[in-house]
């Protein structure tokens, strides 16, 4: 990335903070805007610099993060053949570290570190697994003082939340060790729902805004299309090894019961078509790149 902090869509500028590409505010949702990028079709939200408020409440989120037990195992059965070799994770976002007190069970003699910006989160998962060393920053600075390398390096519901991802990618990709991988799980802007959200505002002429607003909560900074997953792999020094899409579970929405209700049944329906609210992507070095940048 050669864009500097403040020329990147996320940061109020017009840069693609995915690609590099030119972002072109298409989106005034009045406290925030959305930017699409006309290379790699992601979208950014300058909500973070604009200070916009979100109506994201995390306690239904990390109270119930049990509730995505099936895709950890989803992902520690992708990964069986090399779970032998899996010595060391490092889990971006652990939030209260529900993620990690599951890999202790499922691979005990891993070494486990978490960064989780969050200082009350970071203290319940240390708390909840005192073997895991937990560093409480933002990604670039934990990732700075976690050990490594690292065989495993697990983004859940995280790469959203970066104003640079492509940048906190590479640095990832470089502590991975010989063979490691990356696994990144965000929102799919292709999925169903803010595909629906983007078309009611255009259909309005702009005077519809709140489905826009809701599927692209100001708390998140960077919507990816596959493309540009693929980009931002590539130019960190990796490829996509794997590629699925799941959902949300109703169980960790926040919002009215009738409106979660409808939602989880609209993801029901389109995880079973082959499509999914979140994109899933095994992230793996391209052989002599990664760990050069």
């Amino acid at each position: 990335m050669t864009a500097t902090r403040s020329e990147l869509a996320t940061r109020g500028g017009r840069i693609c903070p995915v690609c590099d590409g030119a972002a072109e505010p298409r989106i005034d949702l009045g406290d925030f805007r959305l930017l699409r990028c006309g290379d790699c079709g992601c979208w950014a939200s300058d909500a973070a610099a604009r200070g916009a408020s979100t109506s994201f409440t995390p306690e239904a989120y990390f109270e119930n993060a049990n509730l995505d037990r099936d895709k950890w195992q989803v992902l520690l059965r992708r990964l069986d053949a090399q779970r032998g070799g899996i010595r060391a994770v490092l889990d971006v976002g652990c939030g209260t570290g529900a993620f990690l007190r599951h890999l202790r069970d499922a691979l005990p003699d891993a070494r486990r570190e978490g960064i989780e910006l969050d200082p009350g989160r970071a203290r319940t998962a240390s708390a909840a697994d005192p073997a895991a060393r937990i560093h409480t920053a933002d990604a670039l600075t934990g990732l700075a003082q976690a050990q490594g390398p690292f065989d495993l390096v697990t983004l859940w519901d995280v790469f959203e939340h970066v104003e640079a991802p492509t940048k906190l990618l590479a640095g990832l990709a470089a502590r991975l060790s010989p063979g490691g991988r990356i696994y990144v799980q965000t929102i799919h802007e292709q999925s169903l729902l803010p595909t629906l959200g983007r078309a009611s505002y255009r259909a309005s002429f702009g005077r519809l805004r709140h489905p826009a607003r809701r599927t692209h909560e100001a708390h998140h900074l960077v919507f990816f299309t596959r493309r540009g997953l693929e980009r931002a792999a590539r130019e960190s020094g990796l490829r996509i090894r794997e590629l699925w899409f799941d959902r949300l579970h109703r169980g960790r929405m926040d919002g009215h019961p009738l409106v979660t209700a409808a939602t989880a049944l609209l993801l029901r329906a389109e995880n079973a078509l082959g499509g999914g609210l979140f994109v899933n992507a095994l992230l793996e070095p391209i052989s002599g790149r990664a760990g050069r940048r």
